[in-house]
Order: structure tokens, then sequence, then C-alpha cells
């Protein structure tokens, strides 16, 4: 039998708890490294590639149906 969901409860950390799991995590898992700055994409273009995806999907569409 499938148990039922429930939604986990809530629990307040103490600050100490808190303190440590940061402190686990931290020995655990890589130190995130800022990303690089990003050149910032033109509006036009980021328009222009999902008008393309949009034309493509919808030949597609059209292709599997038998309109083409």
């Amino acid at each position: 039998m499938i148990a039922p969901i429930k939604s986990p409860k809530a629990s307040r950390s103490s600050p100490d708890i808190r303190r440590v799991r940061q402190l686990v995590a931290s020995a655990l898992l890589p130190h995130r490294r800022r990303p690089p700055d990003a050149p910032t994409v033109p509006a036009w273009r980021a328009w222009l590639f999902t008008a393309w995806v949009v034309v493509v999907v919808a030949v597609y569409a059209a292709y599997m149906i038998g309109l083409l």
C-alpha cells in the first residue's frame, strides 16, 4: 500500500542547528564561484530566436499531422 502524502511540518531550527547545517554543507559541497559577467543579449536577437523556434515547431507540427 502506498502511504498518503503528507506535507512536512515546518519546524523552527535553533540558531545552533542552522550553524551546524551550514558548517556541514560548506564541508561537503564545493564553494560556489561567481560566474563571470556574461554579455547581455540584445532584445531583438532574443525575439528573433523565439520566432525561429515557433516557426520550426509549427512546421514540424504541420508535417506530423499531414498538412505538408
